[in-house]
C-alpha cells in the first residue's frame, strides 16, 4: 500500500466516512428516490414477501447479505425464491435499520437496504454464526481467473464477494459493476495479503477458493496488525461521535485497549466539543489518557497562545499530568488539516518549540510529538530540534515493519499505523496505535 498523506485532523474527518465511496454508494444515498441494483442484478425494487421469486428477490437477498454481514450475519442463500430464511433476514435487517418489523420488502426497506448495502452500518446486537451458503451474490457459479480488464457477470461475483470478504470498514466496498480495472485489482491484492498467497492481482483458482470461504461464512480479512507489539491504543474526536453517538469506554477498554489520546484543541480558538467526556469516560474505564492539540500554523507566531488555550481546556477537564493514568500531552505537528496537504503556511520551529516550552512548564511533562519524517523533511528542513521529545509517529503502509525516525531520534513512543480501525463501543472508524514497550513502561509514562 503506498504511503497516505499524513494529516490526522482530515483523515479522522475521512474515517467518519470512509466508507461512503464509490459510485454505488453515491447511488445508494439517493435510493429514497430512485432504486438501485447495489449488487448488479436489477434496478427492480417492487414489493416483496414470502414467495416471490426472480431478479429482484436475488437483488435483495444479495444486498441483505451486504447490509448485515457487518453485523457478523452469515449471508443467507442467494437463490432468487424468497422463502422463510429470507423472511427472517429481512426480519433482522428491519429490527436493525429501526423499522417496521413485518418481514416485507417494501419501499422503505428497500430503501435502507440500498444504503446498507452499499455503506457499512451495524446492528445494536450481533448476528450468530450459522450455515455457510454457496451462493451469496447470485451471479455465477463459474470461476474462470480473471485480471484487470476483465469485464461481465463473473467479475461481478469476484466484486461481490470482494464486498463481503474484507471488513467493511477498513476497505470501502467495490462498486458492483462488472469491470475489473485498478480498485478491483488492488482489493484483490489486499486479499491476498490477508490469505497469504501470492499477490499479483489475478483471481485464480487459490484466490477464489479463499474468496468463496470468506465470503459465505461468518469471517473477514482484516488489516494486519503490527507484529511484535502487545500494547494498542487509539486516537478520538467528534468524528468518532457519528449522530451525538457517545463512546462506552468500557467496551473500549474490555476489548483489550490500553491507552487513548483524546483531542482537546486546534489552533488558538477551537475546543472539541467530546474533550470532556472523552478524557474522563477513557480515564475512568482504566485507560491511560494523553490530551492533544492540533497545531495550525496559519498565523505567524501563535504557537504560546495556542498553549494558552490548550491548558486552560485541559486543566478544566481535570487533567494534571501528575495524576496515576495521566499520559504526557501530545501536540499533533502535521500537514494543514483543509485538504491541501500543505506544509502550516507560518509553522516554525520557533513557533513549536514556544508551545511545547509552554505546556511542559505548566504540566511538569515533556510533550510528546505526533509527527511523520516526511513532514518534518519536508516542512521544517529535517530539523534535528525536537530529538529529546519522545514521537508519536503516523503511518498506514502495511509494508513496513516500524515507521521511519525522524532525523536525530533514537526512536518512537507510539505508532498510529491505521486511520480506519473499527473498536467495539465505538460508532465510526478511529485511528489506531500500538505501544513501543511493555505494560511497565506504559505504566511509567502513565505515573502508575
Amino acid at each position: 500500500m503506498g504511503q497516505r498523506t499524513l494529516l490526522r485532523g482530515l483523515t479522522l474527518a475521512v474515517a467518519a466516512v470512509l466508507p461512503l465511496c464509490g459510485p454505488a454508494v453515491v447511488q445508494a444515498a439517493e435510493s429514497a428516490a430512485t432504486a438501485v441494483a447495489v449488487c448488479g442484478h436489477t434496478s427492480a425494487q417492487p414489493t416483496l414477501q414470502r414467495g416471490s421469486t426472480g431478479d429482484s428477490a436475488l437483488e435483495a437477498q444479495c444486498e441483505l447479505n451486504l447490509a448485515t454481514k457487518p453485523s457478523r450475519y452469515t449471508p443467507i442463500a442467494a437463490d432468487g425464491s424468497f422463502g422463510s430464511g429470507t423472511e427472517t433476514r429481512v426480519k433482522e435487517f428491519q429490527r436493525c435499520a429501526g423499522l417496521d418489523v413485518d418481514g416485507v420488502l417494501g419501499p422503505q426497506t428497500w430503501a435502507a437496504l440500498n444504503t446498507w448495502a452499499a455503506q457499512p452500518h451495524t446492528c445494536a446486537t450481533q448476528g450468530t454464526s450459522s450455515t455457510a451458503q454457496s451462493s451469496v451474490c447470485g451471479h455465477t457459479d463459474t470461476r474462470p481467473t480473471l485480471r484487470q480488464g476483465a469485464t461481465g457477470t463473473e467479475v461481478k461475483e469476484a466484486q461481490c464477494r470482494l464486498n463481503l470478504a474484507m471488513e467493511p470498514f477498513h476497505y470501502p466496498p467495490l462498486a458492483i459493476d462488472g469491470n475489473f480495472g485498478g480498485g478491483t485489482q488492488s482489493r484483490v491484492i489486499e486479499l491476498q495479503h490477508c490469505a497469504g498467497l501470492s499477490a499479483d492481482g489475478v483471481v485464480g483458482p487459490n484466490t477464489w477458493a479463499r474468496l468463496v470461504d470468506w465470503s459465505s461464512r461468518n469471517t473477514y480479512c482484516t488489516p494486519p496488525r503490527p507484529a511484535g507489539y502487545s500494547i494498542d491504543g487509539l486516537d478520538t474526536a467528534k468524528y468518532q461521535h457519528p449522530g451525538g453517538a457517545p463512546i462506552d469506554w468500557k467496551a473500549v477498554r474490555a476489548s483489550g485497549v490500553e491507552f487513548a489520546t483524546v483531542k482537546a484543541t486546534r489552533g488558538t480558538n477551537v475546543t472539541d466539543e467530546y474533550l470532556t467526556t472523552d478524557l474522563q469516560g477513557a480515564r475512568a474505564a482504566g485507560l491511560a489518557v494523553a490530551p492533544y492539540h492540533f497545531y495550525t500554523g496559519s498565523s505567524p507566531d501563535t504557537g504560546a497562545a495556542q498553549a494558552d488555550r490548550f491548558i486552560a481546556a485541559v486543566r478544566a477537564t481535570g487533567y494534571t499530568g501528575a495524576r496515576a493514568g495521566d499520559l504526557p500531552p501530545i501536540f499533533d505537528l502535521e500537514r494543514m488539516d483543509d485538504g491541501s496537504g500543505r506544509c502550516p503556511t507560518y509553522g516554525t520551529v520557533d513557533d513549536a518549540k514556544a508551545w511545547l516550552d509552554r505546556v511542559e512548564a505548566a504540566f511538569g511533562r515533556t510533550p510528546i510529538i505526533y509527527t511523520q519524517k516526511s513532514f518534518l523533511d519536508d516542512c521544517l528542513g529535517s530539523t534535528t530540534a525536537f530529538t529529546r521529545y519522545p514521537v508519536q509517529l503516523a503511518d498506514y503502509r502495511q509494508s513496513i515493519t516500524q515507521p521511519p525516525l525522524p532525523n536525530g531520534s533514537a526512536t518512537w513512543t507510539m505508532w498510529q499505523y491505521t486511520d480506519a480501525a473499527l473498536f467495539p463501543g465505538i460508532k465510526a472508524p478511529a485511528t489506531a496505535d500500538v505501544f513501543n514497550g511493555t505494560q511497565a513502561d506504559l505504566d511509567r509514562l502513565a505515573n502508575r
